[in-house]
Protein backbone atom coordinates (compact mmCIF):
# COMPACT_ATOMS: atom_id res chain seq x y z
CA UNK A 1 0.00 0.00 0.00
CA UNK A 2 1.15 3.43 -0.96
CA UNK A 3 -0.38 6.66 1.57
CA UNK A 4 -1.55 9.73 -0.27
CA UNK A 5 -3.01 12.67 0.66
CA UNK A 6 -6.09 12.94 -2.03
CA UNK A 7 -9.27 15.57 -2.93
CA UNK A 8 -12.27 13.57 -2.36
CA UNK A 9 -16.23 14.27 -2.66
CA UNK A 10 -17.06 13.10 1.10
CA UNK A 11 -20.87 13.19 -0.24
CA UNK A 12 -22.53 14.98 -3.35
CA UNK A 13 -23.03 18.78 -2.95
CA UNK A 14 -21.55 22.02 -3.12
CA UNK A 15 -17.57 22.32 -2.90
CA UNK A 16 -17.34 21.99 0.32
CA UNK A 17 -17.98 18.41 0.15
CA UNK A 18 -14.79 18.08 -1.45
CA UNK A 19 -11.83 17.29 1.72
CA UNK A 20 -8.13 16.32 1.77
CA UNK A 21 -8.06 12.77 2.85
CA UNK A 22 -5.36 10.45 3.48
CA UNK A 23 -6.03 7.14 1.74
CA UNK A 24 -4.17 3.98 1.07
CA UNK A 25 -3.60 3.44 -2.37
CA UNK A 26 -2.80 -0.36 -3.61
CA UNK A 27 -0.14 -1.87 -5.54
CA UNK A 28 -1.22 -2.15 -9.08
CA UNK A 29 -2.61 -5.49 -10.86
CA UNK A 30 -2.75 -6.18 -14.10
CA UNK A 31 -2.54 -4.19 -16.28
CA UNK A 32 -2.63 -1.30 -14.09
CA UNK A 33 0.17 1.24 -13.52
CA UNK A 34 1.15 3.34 -10.01
CA UNK A 35 2.09 7.27 -10.99
CA UNK A 36 3.08 9.52 -8.66
CA UNK A 37 0.90 12.84 -10.19
CA UNK A 38 2.96 15.67 -10.95
CA UNK A 39 -0.36 17.79 -12.50
CA UNK A 40 -4.06 17.18 -12.50
CA UNK A 41 -6.15 19.46 -14.59
CA UNK A 42 -9.63 20.91 -13.88
CA UNK A 43 -12.48 20.16 -16.33
CA UNK A 44 -16.05 21.61 -15.61
CA UNK A 45 -17.37 17.61 -15.81
CA UNK A 46 -15.88 17.65 -12.55
CA UNK A 47 -18.30 19.67 -11.35
CA UNK A 48 -20.66 17.23 -12.53
CA UNK A 49 -19.31 14.73 -11.22
CA UNK A 50 -19.10 16.42 -7.47
CA UNK A 51 -23.00 17.33 -7.70
CA UNK A 52 -24.27 13.99 -9.53
CA UNK A 53 -25.29 15.64 -12.54
CA UNK A 54 -23.45 13.53 -14.33
CA UNK A 55 -23.70 9.93 -12.02
CA UNK A 56 -20.88 8.34 -12.27
CA UNK A 57 -18.12 9.40 -9.64
CA UNK A 58 -15.51 6.59 -8.83
CA UNK A 59 -16.28 4.82 -5.91
CA UNK A 60 -12.73 5.98 -4.59
CA UNK A 61 -14.62 9.86 -4.30
CA UNK A 62 -11.21 10.97 -5.86
CA UNK A 63 -11.88 14.01 -8.34
CA UNK A 64 -9.89 14.47 -11.39
CA UNK A 65 -10.22 13.34 -15.19
CA UNK A 66 -6.92 13.99 -16.60
CA UNK A 67 -3.04 13.89 -15.48
CA UNK A 68 0.38 14.39 -15.73
CA UNK A 69 2.43 12.28 -13.86
CA UNK A 70 5.63 9.70 -12.77
CA UNK A 71 5.55 6.03 -13.00
CA UNK A 72 6.20 4.32 -10.01
CA UNK A 73 5.30 0.73 -10.41
CA UNK A 74 3.81 -1.10 -12.83
CA UNK A 75 1.54 -4.22 -13.23
CA UNK A 76 1.61 -7.60 -14.66
CA UNK A 77 1.28 -7.27 -18.21
CA UNK A 78 2.42 -3.42 -18.39
CA UNK A 79 5.54 -3.30 -20.61
CA UNK A 80 5.24 -0.02 -22.50
CA UNK A 81 6.39 2.40 -19.49
CA UNK A 82 8.94 2.34 -17.07
CA UNK A 83 9.34 3.70 -13.70
CA UNK A 84 10.75 6.67 -14.04
CA UNK A 85 8.70 7.86 -16.67
CA UNK A 86 6.70 10.95 -17.04
CA UNK A 87 2.89 10.10 -19.09
CA UNK A 88 0.32 11.68 -19.56
CA UNK A 89 -3.88 11.03 -20.21
CA UNK A 90 -7.51 10.70 -18.89
CA UNK A 91 -7.10 8.77 -16.25
CA UNK A 92 -10.26 8.59 -14.29
CA UNK A 93 -12.12 9.87 -11.80
CA UNK A 94 -15.27 8.12 -13.11
CA UNK A 95 -16.94 5.14 -12.20
CA UNK A 96 -14.13 1.84 -11.93
CA UNK A 97 -11.21 4.18 -12.11
CA UNK A 98 -8.77 6.59 -9.50
CA UNK A 99 -9.05 9.97 -9.78
CA UNK A 100 -6.52 12.25 -10.36
CA UNK A 101 -6.27 14.93 -7.76
CA UNK A 102 -4.09 12.93 -5.37
CA UNK A 103 -0.59 12.18 -4.42
CA UNK A 104 -0.25 8.86 -5.58
CA UNK A 105 -3.01 6.88 -7.86
CA UNK A 106 -3.75 4.13 -9.93
CA UNK A 107 -4.33 4.33 -13.93
CA UNK A 108 -5.14 1.49 -16.65
CA UNK A 109 -2.10 1.69 -18.87
CA UNK A 110 -4.62 1.78 -21.92
CA UNK A 111 -5.37 5.80 -20.77
CA UNK A 112 -1.64 6.66 -20.31
CA UNK A 113 0.76 7.61 -23.55
CA UNK A 114 4.41 8.54 -22.75
CA UNK A 115 4.51 12.70 -22.15
CA UNK A 116 6.27 14.31 -24.77
CA UNK A 117 9.50 16.66 -24.27
CA UNK A 118 9.47 20.40 -24.13
CA UNK A 119 5.71 20.40 -22.52
CA UNK A 120 4.86 21.08 -19.25
CA UNK A 121 3.38 18.91 -16.59
CA UNK A 122 0.83 21.66 -15.95
CA UNK A 123 -0.14 21.44 -20.14
CA UNK A 124 -0.28 18.22 -20.39
CA UNK A 125 -2.75 17.77 -17.30
CA UNK A 126 -4.65 20.33 -19.28
CA UNK A 127 -4.16 18.62 -22.68
CA UNK A 128 -6.45 15.30 -22.57
CA UNK A 129 -9.78 16.11 -22.30
CA UNK A 130 -9.58 18.78 -24.45
CA UNK A 131 -7.20 17.45 -26.82
CA UNK A 132 -8.78 14.44 -27.30
CA UNK A 133 -12.68 16.06 -27.61
CA UNK A 134 -11.37 18.44 -30.37
CA UNK A 135 -9.82 15.55 -32.23
CA UNK A 136 -12.49 13.28 -32.09
CA UNK A 137 -15.36 16.13 -33.36
CA UNK A 138 -12.35 16.83 -36.07
CA UNK A 139 -12.75 13.39 -37.09
CA UNK A 140 -16.22 12.77 -37.21
CA UNK A 141 -16.57 15.51 -39.50
CA UNK A 142 -14.01 14.24 -41.70
CA UNK A 143 -13.36 17.50 -43.48
CA UNK A 144 -11.61 18.18 -46.72
CA UNK A 145 -9.24 20.27 -47.42
CA UNK A 146 -10.25 23.76 -48.55
CA UNK A 147 -14.20 23.38 -46.73
CA UNK A 148 -15.27 25.89 -44.36
CA UNK A 149 -16.11 25.03 -40.37
CA UNK A 150 -17.69 27.18 -38.29
CA UNK A 151 -16.32 27.01 -34.36
CA UNK A 152 -18.96 28.12 -31.91
CA UNK A 153 -16.75 28.81 -29.08
CA UNK A 154 -13.34 28.77 -30.68
CA UNK A 155 -11.86 30.41 -28.01
CA UNK A 156 -12.69 28.31 -25.24
CA UNK A 157 -10.33 25.16 -24.42
CA UNK A 158 -12.05 22.64 -27.20
CA UNK A 159 -12.09 25.62 -29.85
CA UNK A 160 -8.63 26.71 -29.25
CA UNK A 161 -7.15 22.95 -30.68
CA UNK A 162 -9.89 22.53 -32.45
CA UNK A 163 -9.06 26.27 -34.16
CA UNK A 164 -5.54 24.90 -35.07
CA UNK A 165 -6.55 21.00 -35.83
CA UNK A 166 -8.85 22.24 -38.76
CA UNK A 167 -6.20 25.28 -39.78
CA UNK A 168 -3.37 22.23 -40.13
CA UNK A 169 -5.76 19.85 -42.16
CA UNK A 170 -5.83 23.47 -44.77
CA UNK A 171 -9.43 23.98 -43.91
CA UNK A 172 -11.65 28.03 -44.23
CA UNK A 173 -12.24 28.57 -40.63
CA UNK A 174 -14.56 30.68 -38.63
CA UNK A 175 -15.23 30.78 -35.19
CA UNK A 176 -16.84 33.16 -32.51
CA UNK A 177 -15.26 34.64 -29.62
CA UNK A 178 -17.14 36.59 -26.58
CA UNK A 179 -14.59 39.29 -26.46
CA UNK A 180 -12.73 41.62 -28.22
CA UNK A 181 -9.27 40.38 -27.53
CA UNK A 182 -10.02 37.12 -28.16
CA UNK A 183 -11.82 37.70 -31.71
CA UNK A 184 -8.11 39.49 -32.49
CA UNK A 185 -6.49 36.48 -31.00
CA UNK A 186 -8.31 34.55 -33.33
CA UNK A 187 -8.22 36.49 -36.58
CA UNK A 188 -3.97 36.73 -36.03
CA UNK A 189 -4.21 32.49 -36.37
CA UNK A 190 -5.80 32.68 -39.82
CA UNK A 191 -9.52 32.74 -38.71
CA UNK A 192 -12.98 34.37 -39.57
CA UNK A 193 -13.53 35.87 -36.34
CA UNK A 194 -16.61 37.49 -35.28
CA UNK A 195 -18.62 37.85 -31.53
CA UNK A 196 -20.77 34.80 -30.24
CA UNK A 197 -23.99 37.37 -30.80
CA UNK A 198 -23.14 38.60 -34.59
CA UNK A 199 -23.75 34.50 -35.54
CA UNK A 200 -27.67 35.94 -35.95
CA UNK A 201 -26.47 38.44 -38.51
CA UNK A 202 -24.18 35.51 -40.17
CA UNK A 203 -27.76 33.68 -40.11
CA UNK A 204 -29.41 36.79 -41.69
CA UNK A 205 -26.67 36.75 -44.36
CA UNK A 206 -27.74 33.36 -45.70
CA UNK A 207 -24.55 31.81 -44.17
CA UNK A 208 -23.99 28.16 -44.75
CA UNK A 209 -21.28 26.18 -43.65
CA UNK A 210 -20.57 22.03 -44.80
CA UNK A 211 -19.08 21.87 -41.20
CA UNK A 212 -20.26 23.45 -37.85
CA UNK A 213 -18.55 22.42 -34.52
CA UNK A 214 -20.49 24.06 -31.60
CA UNK A 215 -18.71 23.44 -27.89
CA UNK A 216 -21.39 25.31 -26.08
CA UNK A 217 -24.72 22.93 -26.39
CA UNK A 218 -27.85 24.64 -25.86
CA UNK A 219 -29.07 27.37 -27.67
CA UNK A 220 -25.27 27.14 -29.44
CA UNK A 221 -26.24 23.63 -30.72
CA UNK A 222 -29.69 25.19 -32.01
CA UNK A 223 -27.43 27.99 -34.00
CA UNK A 224 -25.63 25.07 -35.42
CA UNK A 225 -28.22 23.40 -37.11
CA UNK A 226 -29.43 26.39 -38.16
CA UNK A 227 -25.58 27.25 -39.80
CA UNK A 228 -25.32 24.16 -41.41
CA UNK A 229 -26.29 23.60 -44.79
CA UNK A 230 -28.11 21.16 -46.51
CA UNK A 231 -26.50 17.50 -46.15
CA UNK A 232 -24.16 19.33 -43.29
CA UNK A 233 -22.43 17.80 -40.39
CA UNK A 234 -22.57 18.98 -37.06
CA UNK A 235 -20.82 18.31 -34.43
CA UNK A 236 -21.71 19.41 -30.74
CA UNK A 237 -19.63 18.39 -27.61
CA UNK A 238 -22.60 19.36 -25.19
CA UNK A 239 -25.95 17.20 -26.45
CA UNK A 240 -27.92 17.33 -23.05
CA UNK A 241 -31.12 18.89 -22.53
CA UNK A 242 -33.93 18.75 -25.16
CA UNK A 243 -33.47 20.19 -28.69
CA UNK A 244 -35.54 20.86 -31.79
CA UNK A 245 -34.43 18.68 -34.47
CA UNK A 246 -36.34 19.56 -37.34
CA UNK A 247 -33.46 21.95 -38.55
CA UNK A 248 -31.72 18.95 -38.71
CA UNK A 249 -34.37 16.87 -40.20
CA UNK A 250 -35.38 19.60 -42.95
CA UNK A 251 -31.66 19.97 -43.94
CA UNK A 252 -30.42 15.98 -44.10
CA UNK A 253 -27.93 17.17 -41.61
CA UNK A 254 -25.21 14.46 -39.61
CA UNK A 255 -24.92 15.28 -36.13
CA UNK A 256 -22.67 13.86 -33.85
CA UNK A 257 -22.22 14.05 -30.14
CA UNK A 258 -18.51 13.89 -29.40
CA UNK A 259 -18.16 12.09 -25.49
CA UNK A 260 -14.25 11.66 -24.95
CA UNK A 261 -14.75 9.96 -21.57
CA UNK A 262 -16.48 6.89 -23.14
CA UNK A 263 -13.67 4.39 -23.12
CA UNK A 264 -12.69 5.42 -20.08
CA UNK A 265 -15.89 4.60 -18.46
CA UNK A 266 -17.59 1.68 -20.56
CA UNK A 267 -13.31 0.65 -21.84
CA UNK A 268 -15.23 0.28 -25.44
CA UNK A 269 -12.95 2.36 -27.93
CA UNK A 270 -10.07 2.22 -26.50
CA UNK A 271 -7.61 1.62 -29.35
CA UNK A 272 -9.11 5.04 -31.15
CA UNK A 273 -8.22 6.44 -27.52
CA UNK A 274 -4.69 5.34 -27.39
CA UNK A 275 -4.33 6.55 -31.29
CA UNK A 276 -5.72 10.00 -30.03
CA UNK A 277 -3.47 10.53 -27.58
CA UNK A 278 -0.33 8.87 -29.04
CA UNK A 279 -1.34 11.85 -31.89
CA UNK A 280 -2.00 14.75 -29.45
CA UNK A 281 1.32 14.07 -28.07
CA UNK A 282 3.15 13.90 -31.30
CA UNK A 283 1.73 16.87 -32.76
CA UNK A 284 2.46 19.31 -29.30
CA UNK A 285 5.74 17.73 -29.25
CA UNK A 286 6.29 19.53 -32.94
CA UNK A 287 4.59 23.05 -32.16
CA UNK A 288 2.05 22.52 -34.42
CA UNK A 289 -0.76 23.33 -31.36
CA UNK A 290 0.35 25.64 -29.40
CA UNK A 291 -0.98 25.30 -25.52
CA UNK A 292 -1.71 28.32 -23.38
CA UNK A 293 0.25 27.63 -19.62
CA UNK A 294 -2.49 26.88 -17.93
CA UNK A 295 -2.83 28.68 -14.25
CA UNK A 296 -1.03 26.42 -11.87
CA UNK A 297 -2.82 26.23 -7.92
CA UNK A 298 -1.79 24.05 -5.05
CA UNK A 299 -4.22 21.09 -4.88
CA UNK A 300 -5.80 22.81 -1.43
CA UNK A 301 -7.39 25.06 -4.08
CA UNK A 302 -9.50 22.61 -5.68
CA UNK A 303 -12.63 23.60 -4.17
CA UNK A 304 -12.02 27.20 -5.02
CA UNK A 305 -11.52 26.24 -8.48
CA UNK A 306 -14.71 24.84 -8.47
CA UNK A 307 -16.73 28.05 -6.71
CA UNK A 308 -15.02 30.34 -9.56
CA UNK A 309 -15.93 27.93 -12.46
CA UNK A 310 -19.48 27.97 -11.27
CA UNK A 311 -19.87 31.43 -10.27
CA UNK A 312 -18.72 31.92 -14.16
CA UNK A 313 -14.97 33.39 -13.13
CA UNK A 314 -12.76 30.96 -14.82
CA UNK A 315 -12.57 31.17 -18.47
CA UNK A 316 -9.27 29.37 -18.64
CA UNK A 317 -7.24 25.95 -17.73
CA UNK A 318 -6.36 25.38 -14.23
CA UNK A 319 -3.90 22.46 -12.88
CA UNK A 320 -3.84 21.71 -9.84
CA UNK A 321 0.04 20.06 -8.15
CA UNK A 322 0.81 19.61 -4.86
Amino acid sequence: MTIASAVRVTELGSPDVLQIETIEVPEPSSGEVLVRVLAAGFNPIDTKLRTGIAPVLTETGITGVELCAEVVAVGDSVTEFAIGQRVFGVSGGVLGTWGACTEYTLVRAELLIAAPEGVSDAQLACLGVVGLTALEAIERLAPQAGQQIMILGASGGVGQVAVQLALSAGLDVYGTAGTEQRVEALAALGVKACFHDEVDDLLAADMAFPLVLDTFGGSSLQQALKLADFYGKVATINARGEHELALAHGKAITLNAIFSLIPVLKRIGLEEHKRRLAELAGIAAQGKIRLPEPEVLPMTSVADTHRRYERGELDHKVAFVW
